[in-house]
């Protein structure tokens, strides 16, 4: 399987868009920039939640961890994608990290701490529609994934990811190792290895030196009109 560090182009939230063009110089002074280098914690569980970040550059994982020590990564987020926004509206303290965050490779963050930032929303009802708006998307994120690893196969799930990626349009590399695809997808290495060479059998898959490419998306849910979340373009 092919992977590959580099993250070439950021997403960009229209929520956040939307509140930089009227909030530009508020975010600036409110955000904290912090450079992590790969395997640097960013939290932990049950570390008191002290605001958001948003992915600048690298690759960041959340995970959970059983009571073995095995973890389990529920997503990725790419520059341009908002870790831990939910937290920010939580009244009931103590208020929380429920999860880790770790990177996967050196990047960098911009902490938005939440004392601060709330103030900012409450003085600002666009920012906080706005936010809002964001913030639920991340809430309606996890929810549809835990969906998805119920009532996919390991096949469709894989080319789920790959269509959140790009490789609908183009060739990408996997940003992340065949055990932390598995990790994320809720299955095994060993399934996802089998996976990958049953849909390059089948010629759903296209493999070149530039990585994979979906040449055919007519497999249960995907031969939907399933408008796909962008994620980097990986060349």
């Amino acid at each position: 399987m092919r992977t590959t560090k580099p993250i070439l182009k950021a997403i960009r939230n229209k929520h956040w868009a939307e509140i930089q063009k009227k909030f530009r110089n508020e975010l600036e002074l409110l955000g904290v920039r912090k450079n992590y280098q790969k395997t640097d914690r960013v939290y932990s569980a049950k570390d008191p939640y002290l605001g958001f970040f948003e992915v600048v550059s690298g690759i960041f994982k959340v995970y959970s961890l059983n009571s073995e020590g095995r973890e389990m990564i529920l997503k990725i987020f790419y520059p341009g994608e908002f870790i831990a926004t939910q937290l920010v509206f939580q009244t009931e303290e103590p208020c929380v990290y429920p999860l880790f965050c770790e990177a996967l490779n050196g990047g960098e963050l911009i902490h938005f701490p939440k004392k601060e930032f709330k103030s900012f929303l409450f003085k600002n009802i666009d920012a906080l529609f706005s936010f809002s708006a964001l913030a639920i998307e991340h809430v309606s994120y996890f929810r549809s994934k835990v969906l998805e690893n119920q009532l996919y196969s390991v096949k469709e799930r894989i080319l789920i990811f790959l269509m959140e990626a790009g490789a609908a349009e183009d060739f990408i590399f996997l940003p992340i190792t065949k055990q932390q695809l598995a990790s994320l997808l809720g299955t095994t290495p060993e399934s996802v290895s089998r996976a990958f060479r049953i849909l390059l059998e089948e010629s759903v898959l296209l493999e070149s030196e530039r990585g994979y490419k979906i040449v055919s998306e007519g497999i249960g849910p995907l031969s939907t009109n399933r408008p796909p979340k962008r994620f980097p373009l990986i060349r």
